[in-house]
């Protein structure tokens, strides 16, 4: 699966956006640029990244950053905000690939056909089959840490400070008078023995918890989120 980590230096940063097309111009010789996007007004980005998505295959062009123009407006709940035409040079095709924008971007972005990108030379992602023996190893090792008598109450003062309540997905299952819920480490455990302490968890529903591990590192807290909002 094809990733921005595939194309974008390492410790460069991008604004990469999804496009179909519309207003996206490109010359190979001189300055190149995108549609109008709302973005921050100050910050500053390495490379520009432009998803273009076809319906064959999606074409994905790197360039240099070199400037943006507000040159339209958008209004959410009776404001308005500039959306800005980002200008590139030097811009060239990265690859083809059929990957989705949202793995591409290794990030479940709710929607959003824009986002920021950082390569701070973090491995790239790898995503298990749910029903793989990977995914459920994960799964079941992360729970089989949470085995001993302290780290037994340390889940149990997690869940109760989350009160019983998945952090992700927001619901609470009662079940013959009892919780199912479990705790999820927020560090990847292959990262070496260390001290469990409360922050480092979170309770999360075995069905969350299950999808945090179908990716390798774990989906964050975050992301899962992101998933929920999509699904429910």
């Amino acid at each position: 699966m094809d990733s921005y980590l595939d194309i974008l230096p390492k410790g460069f940063t991008a604004i990469a956006v999804k496009t179909k097309g519309h207003n996206f111009f490109i010359d190979r010789k001189g300055i190149s640029s995108t549609g109008c996007w709302v973005v921050s007004k100050d910050r500053v980005d390495d490379y520009v990244i432009v998803f273009h998505q076809t319906s064959s295959v999606n074409n994905v062009y790197i360039g240099e950053f070199i400037g943006k123009k507000a040159e339209e407006f958008t209004e959410r709940k009776e404001k308005k905000y500039p959306r800005y035409r980002i200008f590139i040079k030097n811009i060239k095709l990265a690859l083809k690939t059929n990957t989705n924008w949202t793995s591409f971007v290794g990030k479940n972005n709710g929607g959003f056909e824009r986002i920021y990108l950082e390569n701070k030379g973090q491995e790239k992602p790898k995503y298990l089959d749910p029903d793989s023996i990977e995914a459920e190893e994960g799964y079941r090792k992360d729970y089989s840490q949470m085995m001993s008598a302290r780290d037994r109450d340390l889940a149990n003062a997690r869940k109760k400070k989350d009160n019983y309540t998945c952090q992700s997905c927001k619901k609470q299952y009662l079940v013959n008078n009892k919780y199912v819920i479990d705790c999820h480490h927020l560090n990847p455990i292959n990262l070496g023995k260390r001290k469990t302490k409360l922050d480092d968890l979170v309770s999360l529903c075995p069905t969350c918890h299950r999808i945090a591990h179908t990716r390798i590192p774990p989906y964050s807290l975050k992301e899962l989120k992101g998933i929920m909002e999509i699904y429910t």
